[in-house]
């Protein structure tokens, strides 16, 4: 028998994508329909609004209204923090849009169009828990094949509404990042089709070519694409046989553009599409604009609440949660703006950087010699950057209370310098003879120890904190007994505390704690009829652990990288169905930062044995 067949949920560094982490198990199904006479077979079971009737098998919404009218089922429908799939149809659409919201504020997207439209909800309750349609002041149509159901499974809920970087499985720094579909059709000119070509312009040779007879500020070549507002989107394109002139893009009719290309080579750019960006659009910016373009790309892209699966160290990923880090540095890979002293020599694009791109800055020093980036930060300061080159240098901050000197390799290194102190500027010098480096991201943040690269480029950048929490899934986990297993390794830092939760509320739940004050692990169970608490000195800072809790009615236990902690308690624990909620932090706002390579819930009170085979390292 395997341990798998008693668990009931198993979260791993495995598939995401923007605010989800997907959980091995359970694999996602689907509850009942929480929608009576969803299919408008009687005019019964709705509350109508202005303009609503029901017949034909649909409901019908006249456009008589004056303002917003709303569809609503008769009765209550949805539980608040719980996600559910829905589905509808609508038909004979003549004017406006609807949506569908669940409880008070969980709201799906505005559709107006005919069309049948899927949509994962979160429903959020404060005052009304039911399903709602809402129209606005000119929607005219029908909606029908109404389904509303419970989506039962532990992916995880990801927060951090920023962007943030991970080291992927190649070992390169870059941002996790979920990239969409192709919009563009045709985008390497491989036909003369799909595009609107403007005077001068021709399409052959899989290339769109501009001859320099359009004149200035002209459309040269476009193509109508369905952006959606509030998206991000990526914009990529290859430029080729530059003559000269200067060439922009345009995402909508007006004359907002961006980029200005004016050379041979590889263009990106990102752009947040507005309410009318309905095409891409090449715009000369100059007379007399002779080049070619290839390789034209607009992809849907998300990085604000994409997980982190970090692969730091090589090996096996893990699952990365950070608290909030602001990096003071303006320009943190753009050393052509930091300020100089004697004669350093700066490089631009010099080498292949830790991110995969040529972009690093070779940096030649002698004697004397010292760049620096002026900052404002005190109290606990952490600076890292990364190096590679022959050589010595010294990291210090204004003061010389921060101070490192660096002996150089051929391989980069990320080095990190932490200290406390108030400070105005942070330099890179050299004390004495010569060096020849390659220097790349730099990040200095106010902390007691370094957090995952932040780039900048003109201003100050903030990550915010990571948060992972799963709600409304108390089928899931088994309040009378079970246990909770977390492979896990915490970041360096003192004065918190550091917790994993199955939970009601802060009176209701079992939970393990990484103490800030003691360092010890923790492992307690807060109960109306009385808590437990036990504890014990590992160190999780260095390795990792893996760690089980098992609870239930006079049963628990504590194990410890395969070692039985042989505690002796009794108690009781909860009535059924009481824990609902699983998550990287606690109801009181003590989050986990730190590594997570698996995360295990079993719905059993598993053996000593099952215990030590689960925990063994």
């Amino acid at each position: 028998m395997s341990l798998l067949d008693d668990v009931s949920i198993v979260v791993t560094p495995n598939g995401y994508k923007a605010g989800e982490l997907y959980a091995v198990v359970p694999a996602a199904s689907l509850g009942n329909n929480v929608i009576v006479n969803g299919d408008f077979a009687t005019d019964s079971d709705w509350n109508k609004g202005t303009g609503w009737t029901i017949s034909g098998g649909s409901a019908n919404c006249d456009g008589s209204q004056t303002g917003a009218t709303n569809l609503t089922p008769n009765v209550d429908n949805v539980t608040n923090n719980t996600v559910y799939k829905t589905t509808y149809t609508i038909s004979n659409y003549v004017s406006g849009s609807i949506r569908i919201k669940l409880g008070n504020t969980g709201q799906g997207q505005y559709h107006s169009a005919n069309g049948t439209y899927t949509e994962e909800i979160k429903a959020l309750v404060t005052t009304f828990p039911r399903s709602q349609f809402n129209a606005d002041v000119d929607f005219k149509g029908s909606i029908d094949n109404v389904l509303v159901e419970e989506v039962i499974s532990a992916d995880m809920d990801v927060t951090r509404a920023t962007a943030a970087t991970r080291v992927d499985e190649a070992g390169l720094v870059n941002y996790a990042e979920i990239i969409g579909g192709e919009e563009i059709t045709n985008g390497n000119f491989a036909t003369d089709s799909d595009w609107t070509k403007g005077t001068g312009t021709t399409i052959s040779g899989g290339l769109a070519n501009l001859d320099g007879s359009a004149g200035a500020f002209v459309s040269a070549l476009y193509q109508d694409i369905p952006l959606i507002s509030g998206k991000t989107y990526r914009i990529t394109f290859n430029i080729s046989n530059f003559v000269s002139g200067s060439l922009r893009i345009r995402f909508d009719q007006s004359f907002t553009a961006i980029g200005n290309m004016t050379q041979d080579g590889f263009y990106e750019f990102t752009k947040v599409a507005a309410s009318n960006d309905d095409r891409i659009n090449f715009v000369t910016n100059a007379i007399n604009t002779i080049c070619s373009i290839d390789n034209v790309s607009v992809k849907e892209q998300s990085r604000d609440n994409v997980p982190r699966i970090d692969y730091t160290g090589g090996g096996c990923p893990h699952i990365l949660a950070e608290p909030q880090r602001t990096n003071l540095i303006t320009y943190s890979e753009d050393f052509s703006q930091w300020f100089k002293i004697g004669s350093p020599t700066l490089t631009s694009d010099y080498g292949v950087s830790p991110d995969g791109t040529q972009n690093s800055t070779r940096l030649q020093m002698s004697t004397t010699n010292k760049i620096f980036a002026t900052v404002s930060a005190s109290g606990n300061i952490s600076f890292t950057v990364y190096l590679k080159g022959t050589g010595q240098i010294r990291l210090r901050d204004n003061t010389s209370t921060g101070l490192q000197d660096v002996t150089l390799t051929n391989e980069w290194v990320r080095y990190e310098l932490n200290f406390n102190a108030t400070i105005s500027n942070f330099q890179i010098e050299q004390q004495s003879g010569t060096s020849d480096l390659e220097i790349f991201g730099t990040q200095l943040e106010e902390g007691s120890y370094a957090t995952s690269y932040i780039p900048t480029s003109g201003s100050t950048v903030t990550r915010n904190q990571d948060q992972f929490t799963r709600d409304g899934i108390s089928s899931l986990i088994n309040s009378t007994e079970g246990v909770l297993f977390v492979e896990f390794k915490t970041l360096t830092e003192t004065g918190v505390f550091r917790q994993f939760n199955l939970s009601k509320d802060n009176s209701n739940r079992i939970y393990i704690t990484k103490r800030g004050d003691s360092g010890n692990l923790e492992f307690r169970m807060e109960n109306p009829s009385g808590n437990l608490n036990f504890s014990f000195s590992e160190n999780t800072t260095n390795d990792f652990v893996k760690v089980a809790f098992r609870y239930g009615l006079n049963n628990f236990a504590v194990f410890i990288d395969g070692v039985n902690k042989n505690v002796t308690a009794t108690g009781n624990v909860f009535a059924s169905g009481t824990l609902n909620t699983l998550e990287f932090d606690s109801p009181l706002g003590q989050p986990f930062f730190g590594k997570v390579k698996q995360l295990q819930v079993f719905k059993t009170a598993l053996t000593d044995s099952e215990l030590a085979t689960l925990t063994t390292i």
